[in-house]
């Protein structure tokens, strides 16, 4: 083999590692894409990979048709050409597109729109294996071992860009800029062959290829009423914070600062009164955690913006928290208050319950992310871990969605299940609302029979609750037969909330991403 025909070997078999690369990066891109306007639910979930699988299906075949019609060597260097200019332009398709679908059901939506931005990029990346192959592939006898080294450097590429965009593209670039930079990078490689070879029409392209830096993001503006102080797009989501009006059930309307993850509000503090929470519901967690002395040590898994925190001091608990987005603790800090000498560490919660040093008082779950809790961590498993955790007559609260009912209520009906299973002594404790939709559940379980008539947090501008145990379910009348006890071996909990979860995202998207992306 001469040495120009080596070397061209080499640059193929690169391109190759780059399409593997660039499928997973497009495929983890998408996801965070849509998480702002649909979620980050099973249902999205699912629309990502089969679109991904379907895509690259069609071009396998469509790869494999056109290397055997088109005998231009340039057939590849077009190809990624054009994929460049799609990966450039996703941010901004996939705006144009969420904006027409966003009062779409959530699995029409997302599935509509991934067929806009994502199933043209994909197509074209899984058109280039068969190509590279047939270009590199000189005799039959050649074709099995050809094809499992360009399947392999892909592979390798795919496994590169997986880690790199998952655990430093998007934790510290966002999404926006690496999709830009990406797909011009892509459009580069082949642009500059093209040209050698007196491709002058690919000139062309630089036209759609300037199209995103025209378009790249502004700073923050005030948005329909929102004041926009904060946004930042990362691995585990957009995060906003907003200074906006807030309805609350016994205060009336008061001016909040909320924190939002994907367009779902996580946090609600008054501006009038910053150490204090709007969410009528997070006053419940340090009114059943009252009935502990002052000094009882806590553990949150869930920092948001600080609600819990700031209610724990003052209550006088000595309290870590445990938060899995840097960005989230940093926000809290610069925006919600938060006193930066607190205990915060950034890790997973699951992975910090089987690595506590200390025992607790008091361990709270408040781990929503958007619209979906954390179903590793509501298993028999996880349970038994936090009884580890906690002191003689501790007690685990956890947040969840209010539905008890019906098929809505089935999620709720099996954490109960599960934590009874586990031996917990378990209450339901309901906040205030006009229907479940509007409520949240609280689950207090302790393996020690506790009282909570005579609780004794209050805070100012919300009623007195003296006796929790008004607000509790009971549990005798609801019927659990048919609810399951959720396992790591049988992780069902996702499947089991997806339609509570949909009722969340539709009201979420009322509330906030309709109105933002309105004026986009």
């Amino acid at each position: 083999m001469s040495e120009a025909n080596k070397n061209l070997k080499l640059f193929i078999l690169f391109i190759s590692f780059i399409e593997g690369g660039a499928v997973m990066f497009t495929e983890l891109i998408s996801a965070k894409l849509v998480a702002p306007y649909f979620g980050t639910s099973l249902y999205v979930w699912a629309s990502v990979l089969g679109i991904t699988l379907g895509s690259l299906a069609i071009g396998y075949y469509s790869g494999g048709y056109l290397s055997n019609k088109v005998k231009s060597n340039m057939l590849l260097y077009w190809v990624l050409l054009i994929a460049g200019c799609f990966v450039s332009l996703m941010p901004f398709s996939s705006t144009w597109i969420m904006k027409q679908t966003i009062n779409m059901s959530i699995q029409s939506g997302v599935t509509v729109s991934m067929l806009i931005f994502l199933f043209p990029p994909l197509v074209l990346f899984g058109m280039m294996s068969p190509i590279i192959i047939n270009t590199l592939t000189k005799q039959v006898q050649d074709s099995g071992k050809i094809s499992g080294l360009v399947y392999s450097i892909s592979t390798v590429g795919g496994i590169l860009f997986t880690y790199l965009t998952g655990f430093y593209i998007l934790p510290v670039y966002g999404i926006t800029y690496p999709s830009v930079i990406f797909g011009v990078t892509l459009f580069v490689i082949p642009f500059f062959v093209l040209i050698a070879n007196n491709k002058f029409i690919s000139f062309a392209f630089l036209i759609v290829i300037f199209v995103p830096f025209s378009k790249l993001r502004k700073p923050h503006s005030d948005v329909s009423g929102f004041r926009v102080l904060y946004e930042n797009e990362g691995v585990f989501g957009q995060v906003k914070v907003l200074d906006h009006n807030f309805g609350t059930l016994t205060r009336g309307m008061k001016y909040g600062r909320g924190l939002l993850v994907n367009n779902t509000c996580q946090t609600i503090l008054d501006l009038q009164n910053p150490e204090y929470s709007l969410w009528d519901y997070a006053f419940f967690f340090p009114n059943a955690a009252s009935i502990y002395p002052k000094g009882s040590d806590a553990l949150i898994l869930g920092l948001g913006g600080g609600t819990l925190l700031k209610q724990y001091n003052r209550l006088g608990f000595n309290t870590d928290v445990v938060e899995l987005d840097q960005r989230v603790k940093d926000v809290s800090i610069n925006y919600f208050a938060v006193d930066p000498s607190s205990n915060i560490k950034i890790d997973d919660a699951r992975h910090a319950l089987r690595t506590l040093k200390k025992k607790y008082d008091v361990i709270t779950f408040d781990l929503f992310l958007s619209e979906t809790p954390p179903s590793h961590l509501l298993t028999l498993e996880a349970f038994k871990e936090v009884q580890n955790g906690l002191k003689p007559g501790g007690m685990l609260m956890i947040n969840f969605f209010g539905f008890t009912s019906g098929d809505l209520g089935k999620a709720s009906r099996s954490v109960y299940k599960t934590l009874v299973e586990s031996g917990f002594n378990t209450n339901m404790c309901v906040t205030p609302s006009n229907d479940e939709m509007g409520r949240n559940l609280i689950f207090l379980a302790s393996l020690a029979d506790l009282d909570f008539t005579n609780t004794t947090y209050s805070e100012p501008f919300i009623y007195p609750v003296t006796n929790l145990e008004e607000h509790f379910l009971n549990t005798a009348e609801i019927d659990f037969s048919e609810d399951v006890i959720l396992t790591d071996d049988l992780p069902i909990l996702e499947h089991l909330y997806a339609n509570a979860a949909l009722e969340w995202r539709k009201a979420s998207n009322i509330a906030y991403a309709t109105k933002f992306i309105a004026n986009l």
